[in-house]
Formats: structure tokens, C-alpha cells, sequence
């Protein structure tokens, strides 16, 4: 009887060891999409104030073109502050794709598993020689 205990009692740690591995698991995963949920609101974020300066300097240009035909200083700080937003963007970006196990194309940008040896977009080789 004492053997059949013990086999149920070993049986029972290893269902619990089990359970929370899974359980870890679970919540890592979880963790995982909430963050990709946060960085994917914030490049929305920051498309929107893009857009918002976009809109600020078509109309600064067309006052400015009404006027004198010229652009001024403050379209040129307008640039700067898009800029700044779009760089800001990108290295969210390169935090999500972190997150989703892909890497970005150095030719033309869009981004794949890691896995992929080639873009699925253009065909360019992802990796060097170096890194494989």
C-alpha cells in the first residue's frame, strides 16, 4: 500500500510541476502580448501626432505660399519635430519586432521571423555570412 502512495504521491509533484510550468508559461506569453498591445498603441500614438504636424504644414505652406512664395522657419521646425516622432517610431518598432521573434530587412525594411533566411518581401538575404 505504502508503494502505491508513494507512486501517487510522485505522480502528484510532477502533475504540479507540470501545472506550473504551464502556468509560467502562460503568463510569459501573456506578458509578451500585453507588451506588443502597449508598443503598438504607442506607434498609433505617435502616427496620430504625425499627422497632426502634417496637417499644421500644409496649411503653414499654403499661408506662407499666399504670402511670399517662401517657407519659413517655423515649417522647417515643423520637419524637425516629424523627424524626431518618426525616429521615435522606429525604434518602437524595432521593440515590437524584439517581442514578435522577427527582424527587420536592411534593404527594404519589412520585417520577418527570425527564422527566414531571405525577405518575404524583396528576397533579400537577411543574415551576413558572419551571422549564420
Amino acid at each position: 500500500m505504502e508503494e502505491v502512495l508513494d507512486k501517487i504521491k510522485v505522480h502528484a509533484s510532477k502533475a504540479k510541476d507540470g501545472a506550473v510550468k504551464l502556468t509560467k508559461t502562460v503568463i510569459d506569453k501573456t506578458n509578451n502580448v500585453v507588451n506588443q498591445t502597449k508598443l503598438k498603441f504607442a506607434i498609433s500614438e505617435i502616427k496620430g501626432k504625425v499627422n497632426d504636424i502634417y496637417t499644421e504644414m500644409g496649411k503653414t505652406v499654403y499661408e506662407e505660399y499666399e504670402k511670399t512664395g517662401e517657407i519659413t522657419e517655423e515649417l522647417a521646425e515643423k520637419c524637425g519635430k516629424v523627424d524626431a516622432l518618426m525616429e521615435e517610431m522606429l525604434e518602437i518598432k524595432e521593440r515590437l519586432a524584439e517581442l514578435k521573434e522577427t527582424v527587420r530587412c536592411s534593404e527594404c525594411g519589412s520585417y520577418n521571423h527570425v527564422d527566414d533566411v531571405y525577405c518575404s518581401k524583396c528576397g533579400e538575404k537577411l543574415y551576413s555570412d558572419d551571422s549564420e
